[in-house]
């Protein structure tokens, strides 16, 4: 069985949800194994024996549930990560010692989409309940299986900016509406740690699916960023346009 250490050190470094990071793995998926916890044997296959990919096998994997009882595909990068798992939920195959499928990475993601239909399974979850855990959505797995690796909009929201990042000011389309431009200039005016705003247009290729809206504040003092945006964000977020999200970013005065 292939275990690939570096293939975990790559699903990692996509939790910061750059496209470079996600290409990253994805590039490797060809020349690396995936591993599946089976719920049942996969008929007429030997266990332990490599087998050609020539004819249609049934798997069956485990499912994992979130706190919403939503189901997702379960793949992880290693036999001890999935042990480790397997020990916490109790897994077995078919009541008896767990068994484990291993298959080239992008097929193994391919089995996955498959699966996802984002109605009683609704994604994807690499190494779960570990450091290098990776929860992808149908159209960012979709992505990854077809080589054409988006950004993880989730996870890299809650990174900043890097100095070296280029964010794009995009060309100015439509402008926001007039009732979210006077909400931002109303709830800004009643928080004198800002100095000045500006509303924009944005596009970091590395962060990105689509230029959005985003807010650049200039602060003063040690105001606390993180609040500030927070309350901007709350007040106007009915107002904000398509793509339905608002980036706050900061600036000393």
């Amino acid at each position: 069985m292939n275990v690939d250490w570096n293939l975990t050190a790559l699903v990692e470094g996509a939790r910061r949800g750059f496209r470079r990071d996600v290409a990253a793995l994805e590039a490797a998926l060809d020349d690396s194994d995936l591993l599946i916890p089976l719920a049942h044997r996969i008929a007429d296959v030997p266990e332990g024996e490599p087998v050609a990919l020539d004819r249609e096998l049934e798997i069956v994997p485990h499912f994992l549930s979130d706190a919403d009882g939503a189901r997702h595909v379960a793949l992880f990068t290693s036999s001890d990560l999935v042990a480790i798992s397997a020990a916490r939920l109790g897994w077995t195959t078919d009541g008896e010692d767990l068994g484990i499928c291993a298959l080239p990475g992008r097929i193994a993601c391919q089995l996955a989409l498959e699966l996802v239909d984002e109605k009683t399974i609704v994604g994807l979850v690499i190494d779960a309940g570990h450091a290098s855990e990776l929860v992808l959505r149908r159209a960012e797995l979709a992505s990854i299986v077809r080589g054409a690796p988006v950004p993880l909009v989730g996870y890299v929201a809650d990174i900043p900016l890097e100095d070296d990042e280029q964010t794009l000011v995009a060309e100015p389309g439509d402008p926001p509406p007039a009732a979210l431009t006077e909400l931002v200039a109303r709830c800004v005016g009643e928080l004198p740690a800002i100095t000045s705003h500006r509303l924009v247009r944005t596009f970091n290729p590395e962060r990105d699916l689509e230029p959005h809206l985003t807010l650049e504040l200039a602060v003063s003092g040690e105001a606390d960023r993180r609040a500030l945006a927070q309350r901007i964000v709350a007040t106007v977020a009915n107002l904000i346009p398509p793509p339905g999200y608002l980036d706050v970013v900061f600036s000393d005065d």
